[in-house]
C-alpha cells in the first residue's frame, strides 16, 4: 500500500472514532480513496449510522472485493442481512468468518440461531457448542441451546441451559412465559422458576 493509501486509511479510521460521519461521507467521495479497504469499511460504518444501508453494502462489497481476507466488512455484512432476515447470504458470510479463523462466540451464536430457524438442528448445535467452546458463558448461545432443544422436544437438556443463562444474569427470560416456541415447558414449575428469577 502506498503512502497516500495508508494515509487515507488511518484518516478514515480517526473519523470514524470520532464518529465524524460527515468527514468519512466526503472522504468516499474523494480521490482513490475507493481504492482502500478501510476507508470502504469505514465509510460503510458512517452510511449505515446514517441509515443508508444500500450505500452501506456496497461499501462492504467493496472493501471484500479490495481485501478478500478483511473480517471487519465480512462480519458487518453477515449481521446487516441476519437483521433483515436474509438468512442463507448471512449463513454464507459467516462461514467465510469460520474460514477465515474469525469467527467469534457471538458470531456461532448467530449461525446457530440461523440454523435452528431453517431447521438444521444438527449443524445448530455444532456451532452452538462451538460458540460455548470459546466462551462458556454466553448467555445468547445458552438461550439459543434451550430453544434448539425445545425444538427436539428435549425438556431436560432444554431446562439445564435455560438455568444456565438463566445464571449468567445478562438476559430477560420473562417473556418465555407466553413465547409459543417454548409451550412445551409452558406448565413445568422449574421453568416457571428460571424464567422469573427464582432458580
Amino acid at each position: 500500500m502506498t503512502k497516500q493509501l495508508k494515509t487515507l486509511a488511518k484518516r478514515a479510521e480517526n473519523y470514524w472514532s470520532k464518529r465524524d460521519l460527515q468527514a468519512l461521507v466526503q472522504l468516499f467521495h474523494s480521490n482513490g480513496a475507493n481504492q482502500v479497504p478501510q476507508v470502504a469499511y469505514f465509510c460503510g460504518l458512517a452510511f449505515h449510522a446514517l441509515n443508508e444501508r444500500r450505500k452501506a453494502i456496497e461499501c462492504w462489497r467493496s472493501a471484500i472485493k479490495l481485501r478478500s481476507n478483511y473480517v471487519e466488512p465480512v462480519r458487518a455484512l453477515a449481521y446487516e442481512f441476519e437483521a433483515q432476515g436474509q438468512l442463507t447470504e448471512a449463513a454464507k458470510l459467516f462461514y467465510d468468518l469460520i474460514k477465515l479463523s474469525a469467527a467469534s462466540a457471538d458470531d456461532l451464536t448467530t449461525l446457530g440461531e440461523i440454523c435452528i430457524k431453517q431447521d438444521r438442528m444438527s449443524e445448530a448445535q455444532q456451532w452452538l457448542n462451538q460458540a460455548l467452546d470459546l466462551d462458556g458463558n454466553n448467555s445468547l448461545a445458552l438461550l439459543a441451546l434451550a430453544t434448539l432443544y425445545v425444538h427436539v422436544q428435549d425438556q431436560a437438556l432444554a431446562l439445564k441451559y435455560l438455568r444456565r443463562a438463566a445464571e449468567t444474569r445478562d438476559v430477560d427470560l420473562s417473556d418465555l412465559a407466553s413465547d409459543p416456541e417454548f409451550e412445551l415447558l409452558w406448565h413445568d414449575s422449574e421453568f416457571e422458576q428460571v424464567i422469573s428469577g427464582r432458580h
